[in-house]
This record gives C-alpha cells, structure tokens and sequence, in this order.
C-alpha cells in the first residue's frame, strides 16, 4: 500500500488539534510543539483512583479504524476518505481558533456588542454540529437505528456504513432535502439564531472531555437549545443562549470568565462527558467535589 492510501488506524473522535488547547505545554506557551509532544490530565469518573500524571493527547479519545467504509467482504474502500476530510477541518479550527485567542485579550473588545464575525459564528455552530456527529456514541444509534429500519435487508457492517454516511455527510454534494442534509441540520439549525458570548479565563483552568460538547434545552421540538457550552481551550469558552437566555445577554460579546462561570463550565462538560473529562492540571478540592456530585447524579438516574 502506498503511503498516500496508508490507513491511519487509530482516528481520534475528540481531535487531537483541539485537545493541544487543553495541554499543560499549551498553557505555557509552547503552542509550536509537535503535537505528539502534548499531554493532559486525565479524569475517569468510573474510576476512585486517578492517574497523577498527564498522559500523551495522542492515546486517549480515538477508536481504530473508526471513520472507515467497508465493501461487500468487508475490505476497507476509499481508505482514511473521512479520516482526511476531517483533518481538513480540524486545520480549519485550528486557524480560527488563532483569530480568538489574538483579540480575546484585547481589553476593548469586552465593550464591543459585536465580537464575533458571522464567518466565525457560521464556523463554531457547524464544527459543534460536526463535533458532535463524528462522536462513537452517535455512531453507533446511528447504527442500531439502521438495522431497526431495515431490519434483515443490511448486515451489521452495512449498518456501519450507512451511519458513517449519514452522519458523515462528505461522500456527494449535501442537498438541501436529502436525508444527510436533514440530519445534519437537526443539529445546526437550533444554534443558528442563539446569541453568542465567548468568555476569557485568566486562571486558565477550562476543561473538557470525552464528548466535549454541552447542549441544555428545555423544549424537546428543540427548534431552538436553551444553552450550548463549548470549551475552545483552557482560556476560552464558547457560549450560545436561546430561548429563556436570551434576554438575559447581550447577541454577541465577550466577558470575563468568573466563578460561577468556571463551576457552571465544569458542571456542564463533567455531566456531557461519557466517562472522562480533561484538564492542563490535576483537580483541585473544589473541582473533585463537583466530579463526585455529577457521579452521584449519573448514577441515581
């Protein structure tokens, strides 16, 4: 096989361009480093016991082969097609998440009613909706709806397939009424109209995890989310507010990230999380207080 078609076998669904923003090396500065050279702490809620030392950002949040397509005998075809797609976009994010980190420590940007261009807020709501479609979890409904549709007319591995395909939609151009497309924007639409705030953390002690995406909505039609909470590095915090949050922010600012701010953060990506969350340090007391409260929660449902 040439080096061209080589298959990358382990394909990380948290991508490893966005968890670099967690990093301790990040947090001091050293954003030029390879990115094999990035580690983090990491926190399993399962488990009473934690490791005590960061571990390579390029050994946790990936799944072998897990982007790929398979043929009839179960050969892999079009090798690393998504896998290749999706780096394409993970470049994209890294360029813009450059263009916030340079003005969100400008003082007089905390002034401004329109901090975002709408380039920027058509980028974030389509990389979440992304974020959140590639994740293993959704994959596998995607899965299991398939089979319950067509019951004995696919296989499991045409199962696979159809949900890479679906949730996934790079294979043809996306037409607007196309069962892709309404996919897609089920999860796109409900962002479109929220407003936006991006908050600064100076102690820099933002978090994520395993499905690093936080979406609160009250009304289950949700033609509209009440909140989405989208850590963008260990300094910055996308927020979107609708429906009953609206009126309570302005449409598109900036503002410093406070307490409350970092505890509602933490609350939110500790209960969004499947089993891990993760840090550019180790948690302090507060913070494993917060982590024994959402596991006590997770699992009295």
């Amino acid at each position: 096989m040439s080096t061209e078609n080589k298959i990358t076998k382990k394909q990380h669904y948290v991508p490893q361009v966005y968890l670099r923003g967690f990093s301790p090396e990040y947090h001091k500065g050293n954003k030029d480093l390879p990115l094999s050279k990035y580690t983090i702490y990491c926190h399993d809620l399962t488990a009473r016991d934690q490791i005590m030392k960061a571990v390579p950002i390029k050994s946790i949040c990936y799944n072998n082969y897990l982007y790929e397509v398979t043929g009839y005998e179960g050969e892999i075809v079009l090798p690393n097609y998504l896998e290749k797609i999706l780096s394409a976009f993970e470049k994209m994010f890294g360029n813009f998440r450059y263009e916030l980190e340079r003005k969100v420590y400008i003082e007089d940007n905390y002034k401004t009613k329109c901090f975002l261009a709408n380039k920027e807020k058509v980028f974030w709501v389509t990389y979440i909706s992304v974020q959140i479609l590639r994740l293993p979890q959704i994959l596998k409904l995607a899965e299991t709806v398939s089979l319950e549709t067509w019951e004995d007319q696919i296989n499991t591995m045409q199962a696979q397939n159809i949900a890479r395909m679906f949730c996934l939609p790079f294979f043809k151009p996306l037409e607007e009424d196309s069962k892709e497309a309404i996919l897609f924007y089920t999860f796109l639409k409900p962002m479109l109209n929220m407003s936006f705030g991006v908050g600064v953390d100076r102690q820099a002690k933002i978090v994520t995890s395993d499905n690093p995406v936080f979406i609160y909505s009250r009304e289950r039609t949700n033609k509209e989310y009440s909140k989405v909470i989208f850590p963008i590095t260990s300094e910055i915090c996308l927020f979107l507010f609708g429906n009953e949050y609206k009126e309570q922010y302005p449409k598109n600012f900036l503002f410093p990230i406070k307490d409350e701010d970092r505890e509602e953060i933490f609350k939110s990506i500790t209960k969004s999380s499947q089993q891990k969350i993760y840090s550019n340090h180790m948690l302090d007391k507060k913070e494993r207080r917060f982590v024994k409260e959402v596991r006590k929660c997770k699992e009295e449902r």
